[in-house]
């Protein structure tokens, strides 16, 4: 197959992408009940910030992307939020300094990730440019303890390269800390400010810890064992004599929590209990008295908070089972998010020494949906093809009883070191609501359990995750949840790759596929996406000179393979995922007789940030879906009224496939 770019088809996804969220007025459903526009709108203020005066900073888009938003009260959940920034597309990430007085703004322009970074004066609101650079990535890394600078990292000297440095705040000033090659982050800063934990990525599966002298120069390995395992420094601990490290290199492959001691090196688990649990986050507070560890348990995310520096357990208060997110704890004050089937992200606190319940400080936007009534997923596992077991999670609609086939949209997550974690779902409850299932499956390569399956899809393994998912389908048809024919891959970046390939490995139980941003090119992938992503990349899916295993495994070499019908989706600013991908895949389909359905966005990049390219996305999706594999027309909304399942789904399927 030819590297084929189409001015045809670029012209069309432009005119395609134009269309206004107004053209989507007449959706099916406005009559009974709550369309996809109404479930695409639900969201709660994300990341939490409390500041030491207890104010409390969000990012939040009800304009349709995000900003950062402040409030003088936290816990006043009828107070007004002040906003704060005005971005034409929305910041990325932000930090607020220790003492409450600044913030540091991540954006940037089309959602092409080339992150600038601004200055927020928190006292009068103005905003300042500090680091900008075509074709360069700025990425704030960590806050000094006094809030006189913060670490960075940027490619700004080898576009394959990050090198740490330090922006002087008084001085407005850059100053190199760290210009060796190698893709470096930085953790925590000792109290002093001369010594930064620091860290090495090489590939999802091999990272190393260190400490960084800045008054030499000098870089201490800080890694508990094997040096070929998944080495991620945490932070310091009192007194900063000893440090807290994150490590897969025990025989088990779990990354477990390690303490070092900087003085004799001996390294020790203060907690053991966790030892079956990938541990995920290190939260500590400024005097590093108490800290919040958050661990993976069998995909979601739990935390536990402990006193310093003996890990004694500090008692919290049941809460749901979810995702954590955005843990801290401020002076004695700990604060995180939850997200789960009926939780879009909702914010708390709870006063470590003398509470009694978590204090809700954010409120949803429900549009009038009662998300109380959203199914949660249930946990199930599969056999695949050589025995492996395989988690996933499995939602169904309102009042389904298992044996009578229903349409199935089976989300492949991206990465693919990821792992599907059972957060709030929009589109997911939406279909849900409308007679669908929906699957996630952690197929193999997944994070979350352990080493071993996280590495059994590397480079020559990869087609078997591709089995994997297919195995996925089988299961449900074997198990009367669904038919062939009645099936949708569906997936984001690599997940784009599952739902090609998938359908072209067993052609005959799919009845759709759609590819957002996916890669079926595995060499102009990895020839063109960024360049400091190009290493990390062939560490997963094999080296550019093994062309001829890439192109072994490269959907667009099957394309005459693909019998199903396909939706294309990509943005033109995509620069980990090059637009071409798409491209080649929609002209290799047309080139065959296949009419692909086409959806290109110019001002967006490897995701969409703008709220009316989801809506437009969504509406898109639903109704491609209904076309190919649910029946046209129908809408029930059992949140909203009865609890019972929309109706019978066409099982004698005549169009086209």
């Amino acid at each position: 197959m030819e590297k084929l770019i189409s001015l045809r088809i670029l012209g069309a996804a432009v005119g395609i992408a134009a269309v206004t969220v107004g053209a989507m007025t007449g959706v099916r459903g406005s009559v009974d009940g709550p369309g996809i526009e109404e479930f695409m709108q639900i969201r709660a203020p994300a990341m939490p910030v409390l500041s030491p005066d207890g104010s409390l900073f969000v990012g939040d888009w009800p304009d349709g992307v995000y900003q950062l938003y402040h409030r003088t009260v936290a816990e006043n959940l009828d107070g007004e939020w002040a906003r704060l920034t005005q971005f034409e597309d929305g910041i990325s990430s932000y930090a607020l300094s220790p003492d409450g007085g600044h913030v540091i703004l991540s954006a940037a322009s089309g959602g092409n990730e080339q992150d600038d970074l601004h200055h927020l004066d928190v006292a009068t609101g103005d905003i300042t440019p500090l680091l900008e650079g075509d074709e360069v990535v700025y990425s704030f890394q960590v806050w000094y303890p006094d809030s006189r600078g913060f670490v960075y990292a940027a490619n700004d000297e080898s576009r394959s390269d990050f090198h740490l440095y330090r922006y002087d705040m008084v001085e407005r000033e850059s100053i190199k800390l760290l210009d060796r090659p190698g893709y470096w982050y930085a953790v925590d800063i000792s109290q002093d400010g001369e010594r930064i934990l620091v860290g090495e990525y090489h590939s999802a599966s091999h990272a190393d810890a260190y400490e960084l002298d800045t008054t030499t120069g000098e870089l201490s390995t800080l890694n508990p064992g094997e040096p070929v395992a998944y080495n991620e420094p945490a932070g310091y601990l009192p007194g900063d004599s000893a440090v807290a490290v994150v490590s897969d290199a025990e025989p088990e492959g779990i990354r477990r929590l390690f303490v070092r001691d900087l003085r004799s090196g001996d390294a020790r688990k203060p907690l053991p209990e966790l030892d079956a649990h990938d541990i995920e986050g290190w939260a500590s507070n400024e005097d590093r008295s108490m800290v919040a560890i958050s661990y993976n348990r069998d995909g979601y995310r739990a935390k536990q908070v402990a006193a310093l520096p003996d890990f004694a357990p500090v008692e919290l208060p049941p809460v749901d089972e979810g995702v954590v997110s955005d843990v801290a704890i401020v002076d004695r004050t700990l604060v995180w998010s939850m997200s789960n089937a009926r939780d879009p992200g909702l914010a708390y606190m709870y006063d470590l020494e003398g509470g009694t319940a978590p204090i809700q400080l954010t409120v949803a936007e429900d549009r009038g949906i009662d998300l109380t009534r959203f199914n949660l997923p249930e946990l199930i596992t599969y056999e695949s093809f050589d025995g492996l077991e395989i988690p996933a999670f499995l939602l169904t609609p309102p009042g389904y009883e298992p044996g009578e086939p229903i349409p199935i949209l089976i989300e492949y997550h991206g990465g693919p070191e990821y792992q599907y974690r059972p957060y709030f779902g929009r589109l997911t409850q939406y279909l849900i609501a409308n007679g669908y299932g929906v699957m996630h499956p952690n197929v193999r390569g997944s994070t979350g359990y352990g080493r071993e399956f996280h590495m059994m899809d590397d480079y020559r393994n990869r087609w078997d995750a591709v089995r994997d998912g297919t195995a996925a389908a089988r299961w449900l048809v074997e198990n009367g949840y669904s038919e062939e024919g009645l099936i949708a891959a569906f997936g984001f970046s690599y997940g784009g790759f599952m739902a090609v390939a998938t359908v072209i490995e067993d052609p005959q139980v799919f009845g759709a596929s759609i590819n957002a941003m996916g890669i079926v090119n595995f060499e102009t992938f990895l020839e063109q996406t960024s360049e400091y992503r190009r290493h990390l990349r062939e560490a997963e899916y094999g080296p550019l000179s093994d062309r001829e295993f890439l192109r072994s495994i490269s959907p667009i070499h099957r394309i005459e393979d693909i019998s199903v019908p396909m939706f294309i989706m990509h943005g033109l600013n995509d620069s980990r995922v090059p637009v071409g991908e798409a491209m080649q895949l929609a002209v290799g389909l047309q080139s065959l007789g296949h009419d692909p359905e086409l959806l290109f966005f110019p001002d967006e990049g490897h995701g969409l940030t703008r709220l009316e390219n989801r809506l437009l996305l969504a509406d898109r999706l639903i109704r491609f879906l209904d076309r190919h594999i649910g029946d046209e027309g129908r809408y029930t909304t059992p949140i909203v009224g009865e609890n019972e399942m929309g109706s019978r789904l066409r099982k004698d399927r005549t169009e086209t496939r």
